[in-house]
């Protein structure tokens, strides 16, 4: 894992949405939904049958997938009404959540080591190699039980199947009404997004004033289905949203990270054994909580510029890019292109 120290960080290298991911320039929203979709549940059924040194990957990848998926789903909530939007958001989710233990396993296990690099330079040589070691015997247990259960990876597969056989279905052509209708306008995404962003917003305010973990893991989960649904849009005004997408990605990181490192101590609160040295114990602990604090403060910092706006002004704003792009889209431009 590699995030930034810092919220200012230097901008390193170019950051980039894969053209895949967006909305095509002309592309109805229904049809890019239903696209972009599928591409990523056969994307995430796929990589669990790639070999078994590649299943860490498969499993990231599967929950990437599935998370962009339920974002996008989220976006046209109000078009796919509540029944159908609550029961497949459900059953994704729960998909999900067949991975998380081996997930969890691989990102304490990463944690430590990140810790160990970190400080590296100011540590004892050998400081928490035993317990990264452990960490990572108990991360290939868990891999392996996990690769070895007669029915859980194979559940997982067809539960990604059953939901593209049933997204395949959909209706691309806006005017096909056959329960199912996703609008080829703004008033489609409108509610869901400008829910995204106003809890999004809320999480972040209530995650600093009362400082529970929890709290900062539910903001996590809201930037990065902000993050989804924005790079989706990014067609509405590239030059500009690549901006807010690339922070929004940094600030899920950093937040991802300072989860991981929850998760972490908690672990080792249960599992004293994974770090049986108390010295060595209260010192990755403090590190730790040094650490996230850090993390904390880079995230509020690159939180108050994602969500500075207030809800009705995110909502509005992003009403005019899309009635721009339909504009641009319009426009009998001959010698100038607008994008």
């Amino acid at each position: 894992m590699t995030v930034p120290a810092t919220a200012s960080a230097p901008y390193s290298a170019p950051f980039q949405v894969e053209p895949r991911l967006q909305l095509g320039r002309s592309e109805p929203l229904a049809e890019g939904v239903k696209r972009v979709v599928l591409d990523e549940l056969e994307r995430a059924a796929a990589g669990f049958f790639e070999p078994e040194e590649n299943f860490h990957d498969a499993v990231h990848g599967a929950r990437e997938s599935i998370i962009r998926v339920r974002s996008l789903l989220h976006v046209v909530r109000d078009e796919l009404g509540p029944k159908a939007f609550a029961f497949e958001d459900r059953f994704l989710r729960d998909t999900a959540g067949m991975l998380a233990e081996v997930r969890s396993a691989v990102a304490v296990t990463d944690a430590t080591s990140l810790i160990r690099d970190l400080y590296g330079d100011f540590l004892a040589d050998g400081t928490f190699d035993a317990t990264v070691q452990g960490l990572r015997r108990r991360r290939d247990i868990v891999t392996l039980k996990t690769m070895e259960d007669p029915h859980l990876i194979g559940q997982v597969v067809n539960n990604l199947e059953r939901a593209y056989n049933r997204y395949r279905t959909w209706p691309a052509d806006p005017d096909v009404d056959y329960g199912i209708t996703i609008r080829d306008s703004y008033e489609a995404i409108a509610p869901g997004l400008g829910s995204t962003y106003e809890e999004g917003r809320r999480l972040m305010v209530a995650a600093y004033r009362g400082g529970a973990g929890d709290g900062f893991n539910e903001w996590r989960k809201r930037v990065k289905v902000l993050r989804h649904q924005l790079e989706f849009l990014m067609p509405l005004w590239p030059e500009v949203l690549v901006g807010l997408v690339y922070t929004l990605d940094t600030l899920g990181a950093l937040l991802g990270e300072d989860h991981d490192h929850a998760d972490l101590l908690d672990l080792l609160r249960q599992r004293t054994d994974l770090c049986s040295n108390p010295r060595e114990r209260s010192l990755l602990f403090a590190l730790v909580t040094q650490r996230r604090s850090e993390l904390r403060l880079a995230s509020e910092i690159l939180g108050r510029r994602v969500y500075a706006d207030h809800p009705d002004s995110f909502t509005h704003r992003f009403g005019e890019y899309w009635a721009s792009r339909a504009q641009a889209l319009a426009a009998p431009l001959e010698t100038l292109s607008v994008h």
